[in-house]
């Protein structure tokens, strides 16, 4: 008898502890968000360990127009690859404005402020860990606008500078202050005759645990 209940309470917990399971947050699935069901946050799987990544210093060409030493940096691979326009000629360097013009979560967004969502051409963006410190990521448009956006989609992060490398060979760095960018969208640059952008290279870090961030090209 006491064999029998002692077999009874066993099933009994076994089957408490494999309920338990699936409220378990590392066993949860990452379901995507419903379209305008809320905000948007790009998945992280699991917390990575921290093995220190391999760093080398930034890569930069006869002519960069910016004095100060290149940092050490991640180097992220780039998700397209073909053939890479070489940069020619540097193009006096421009200071970012910092100004928000819109955030992604304002009454406004999506609608015509300042830039129009339907004349988008391209977007792509990154997630960046704060224990990575410096990275560098190359993302890759080959498309015609007019105007580049640059938005801050979550966490707050700092940019070195960014390099926009056109079609022609030219090439326009942005120059970034050394401070703390939150959540919102900035005008990044402004080519109003049109051009057509090749790609785009960053270099930035998280300076909350995680952040992302995301360029737009407008016609």
């Amino acid at each position: 008898m006491k064999m029998m209940r002692s077999f009874m309470l066993i099933a009994l917990f076994g089957v408490g502890f494999g309920a338990a399971a699936p409220g378990d947050a590392s066993a949860q699935l990452f379901l995507p968000p419903v379209p305008g069901g809320g905000r948007h946050i790009t998945p992280r799987i699991g917390v990575r360990p921290p093995v220190p990544l391999p760093r080398a210093p930034v890569v930069i060409n006869p002519g960069w127009p910016l004095k100060r030493p290149p940092r050490s940096v991640v180097v992220r691979p780039r998700v397209v690859v073909r053939p890479r326009i070489q940069p020619r000629l540097y193009l006096p360097p421009v200071v970012f404005g910092g100004v928000v013009v819109v955030e992604r979560y304002d009454y406004r967004y999506g609608r015509d402020y300042g830039y129009s969502r339907d004349s988008l051409v391209w977007q792509d963006g990154e997630t960046l860990y704060r224990e990575d410190d410096w990275v560098e990521s190359t993302l890759d448009c080959d498309a015609r606008g007019s105007k580049l956006w640059f938005e801050v989609v979550e966490g707050r992060l700092q940019v070195d500078w960014a390099e926009v490398v056109f079609q022609s060979g030219e090439v326009q760095v942005v120059e970034f202050p050394e401070r703390s960018l939150g959540r919102g969208i900035y005008q990044l640059l402004d080519f109003r005759d049109g051009r057509r952008v090749e790609y785009v290279r960053m270099v930035a870090k998280a300076t909350t645990r995680e952040a992302q961030l995301a360029l737009w090209l407008q016609r």
